[in-house]
């Protein structure tokens, strides 16, 4: 099949009206009275942020959802996506089915539809990229920008499992092997990690600033830290793990240096968010009515950057922070 062909086939039936069927070259969308854009884009590329050899519906689904979960922490909702394809020619018409099937699951979930792209051969790694575009009600959106000093720091989700679930995306041992549940649960983690649209209400009503956790813990709180004139002080034993990452850690020679490597690994697609203290309560409260996993992991406090505490009140040492892109 050619291009058009393959758009046809693959990507056509993932269109919405705003896309206008993929008939033509832009899509036409006319925002709703009172609404703001939230605009996004990630790229994936093979061997950095998928293993290679893989362009299913695997990394299909991965790369929209991670797509998703900026959306997710501004409190807002998706709308629909512009998708950028490029990989090798004699791979598309093998792959490209798939990876459109991966993409339809997801986008199905979480209510968003295709609205164009562009599909272009390459003699390289393959290359995928989104640009999603999401809505939030006017002047709402949750920006990095407004935490302060004595703001409360909050993580949802747990962190962690993505790097296991990455680890056996690529083939790589874990000792002590985990049970098949964790087993699953870190593959879900790695490859559909879940955007914390189930948030949106609380980050809309409580949240000061939030980002999403893509970098790791301290990496991702560095930005709203930076942008408070503060610093992002982590209690390291409020961390929130998985049971299954919490034994993994603990079989290891160094458990706590296990879980630094855990919680910098990045991936983990929650939201990190501050809030004021006096909302400390409500919170807790908003979160275990909805069966949702929110934990109080530290503060804002005077100077800068991030710092974790162990349970003594000292600075600890981190081989690495966060994920570097270069």
């Amino acid at each position: 099949m050619n291009e058009f062909e393959l758009i046809e086939h693959c990507f056509a039936p993932l269109a919405g009206p705003e896309g206008l069927r993929l008939k033509d070259d832009a899509a036409l969308y006319t925002p709703r009275e009172n609404y703001d854009l939230v605009i996004t884009t990630d790229t994936f590329v093979e061997g950095v942020h998928f293993p290679n050899g893989m362009y299913g519906a695997d990394v299909a689904e991965r790369l929209l959802r991670t797509n998703l979960s900026d959306i997710a922490a501004k409190g807002g909702t998706p709308l629909g996506y512009l998708l950028s394809v490029a990989m090798h020619a004699d791979k598309m018409e093998k792959w490209l089915p798939a990876f459109a099937k991966g993409l339809e699951t997801t986008q199905a979930e979480f209510g968003c539809t295709l609205w164009g792209g562009d599909t272009t051969a390459t003699t390289t790694q393959a290359v995928y990229s989104i640009t999603l575009i999401g809505e939030v009600p006017r002047d709402e959106m949750v920006q990095r920008q407004g935490a302060a000093i004595g703001h409360d720091i909050w993580v949802t989700g747990v962190l962690g499992d993505a790097m296991l679930g990455c680890r056996l995306a690529t083939n790589q041992l874990i000792s002590p092997v985990p049970n098949g549940q964790d087993l699953f649960s870190f593959e879900s983690a790695y490859w559909r990690p879940e955007p914390a649209f189930e948030y949106r209400k609380i980050l809309q009503r409580f949240a000061t600033a939030a980002a999403d956790v893509s970098d790791g813990i301290l990496a991702d709180v560095t930005h709203i830290s930076k942008l408070a004139d503060g610093c992002a002080t982590i209690n390291f034993d409020a961390l929130p793990f998985s049971l299954g990452a919490e034994a993994w850690a603990d079989g290891q020679d160094d458990a706590i240096t296990s879980r630094m490597e855990l919680a910098s690994f990045g991936d983990d697609y929650g939201v990190v968010f501050t809030s004021e203290q006096m909302d400390r309560q409500a919170i807790f409260d908003m979160a275990r009515e909805a069966r949702l996993k929110a934990t109080l992991v530290g503060s804002v406090l005077p100077g800068s950057g991030a710092v974790s505490l162990d349970v003594e009140g000292q600075a600890m040492a981190w081989a690495q922070t966060g994920y570097r892109h270069v």
